[in-house]
């Protein structure tokens, strides 16, 4: 079975903390997602950009933690 050649490259307890900024900005994202629009208060940053990013985060935080399983 071939491998994806996937190392992790910073220390678990790290990995762990980027999961949890992952997930802040998921759910920041989705709450800010639920607000009506309004012309004269537009966010700096979308709500999509915040759960794409904060998915981002997640994922990379999850291959951190691969050492883990060993």
């Amino acid at each position: 079975m071939k491998s994806l050649n996937i190392d992790a490259v910073i220390p678990w307890e790290i990995g762990l903390v980027i999961i949890f900024f992952g997930f802040v900005l998921i759910f920041l994202g989705t709450r800010q997602s639920k607000k009506e629009f309004d012309i004269e208060n537009l966010p700096f940053v979308k709500p999509t950009t915040k759960i794409i990013i904060g998915g981002a985060m997640t994922f990379i935080g999850f291959i951190q933690l691969f050492p883990l399983l060993k």
